[in-house]
């Protein structure tokens, strides 16, 4: 099964932009994203869908196709996280902030872009990744998963063509051995955000980057 949805995340050849910003009423309008392994059958529900609500075909279109692909590779990264004999899955699938535990500390998965608001070079977070981490932090979306939790990030770059840095997320091939490594020899820091409570916390934080064309 794992093979099939990789193949059909190989099958996209382009990813539209998101069409408008994260929002918590067309989340749960695609949950169907969750089950749907096939990215014709992922076309099908998407048709259907947009009718039946009467929402707009292609921003909708663009924003789950979005969503489908992000979930599914996260998916697929971390279970290449639970394989590491340092880590044990939470047992709830549902948790809202814990999707593993290394050496019994709790953590959620996070894949993300190298983010192009970053005030520093992609060197610099590599020197200080304490930075990046408090940056994606204060700037993760209201929407949906934001939490102040303990958080692995696997930061994704194209050195030669950034617009193409969805690719990077289905090269399976050059992940695991990072986060192989990673976990072998795992290096936390400490974020310092303010939660929406208006509390200072200060989360462990590891990143792990994968950069193409490095």
């Amino acid at each position: 099964m794992d093979a099939d949805i990789r193949s059909e995340l190989q099958r996209l050849t382009r990813m539209p932009a998101w069409g408008r910003v994260q929002h918590d009423g067309w989340d749960r309008a695609s949950r169907f994203i969750y089950r749907i392994r096939s990215l014709e059958a992922l076309r099908r529900e998407t048709r259907r869908v947009a009718a039946e609500r009467g929402f707009p075909l292609q921003p909708f279109a663009a924003y789950v196709v979005r969503r489908w692909y992000n979930f599914h590779t996260h998916q697929i990264v971390l279970g290449m996280v639970y394989a590491h004999p340092r880590v044990t899955p939470e047992p709830d699938p549902y948790h809202p902030s814990v999707d593993f535990y290394l050496d019994g500390v709790p953590f959620d998965l996070k894949l993300t872009d190298f983010p192009r608001g970053y005030p520093f070079s992609l060197d610099g977070a590599r020197a200080r990744p304490e930075g990046l981490v408090t940056w994606l932090y204060r700037n993760q979306s209201r929407e949906g998963r934001y939490h102040t939790a303990n958080r692995l990030f696997v930061v994704f770059h194209h050195a030669t063509a950034p617009e193409r840095t969805w690719e990077v997320r289905r090269m399976f091939d050059r992940i695991e051995p990072l986060v192989t490594a990673y976990l072998d020899h795992p290096v936390l820091v400490r974020a310092q955000c303010i939660g929406p409570d208006g509390v200072l916390y200060s989360p462990l934080a590891g990143v792990i980057f994968c950069i193409y064309g490095d």
